[in-house]
């Protein structure tokens, strides 16, 4: 249905079922929140790109993608305390 950002790498798919979860009572799924974040940061570079610049949004699944054990890589923090 939709394609965000329609060139470039890292576009969104809207089908009509994610538009669904925009009715009342639904609950917002991933897709339309990575979407309202690349369009806030797209706002954002555009007023004040100095700031975007600054700024980087992950999608949700980051962190899933981030610590899985295929992909995950431990750097030694030798003597840096944990909290």
């Amino acid at each position: 249905l939709l394609v965000y950002p329609q060139t470039g790498t890292g576009a969104v798919n809207i089908t009509r079922a994610d538009l669904k979860r925009l009715d009342d009572g639904q609950y917002l799924n991933d897709t339309i929140i990575e979407f309202g974040l690349k369009l806030w940061m797209e706002n954002l570079r555009q007023k004040l790109p100095e700031l975007a610049d600054q700024v980087h949004v992950f999608n949700s699944f980051f962190y899933k993608k981030l610590s899985s054990k295929k992909e995950c890589v431990f750097i030694s923090l030798g003597g840096v305390p944990s909290y």
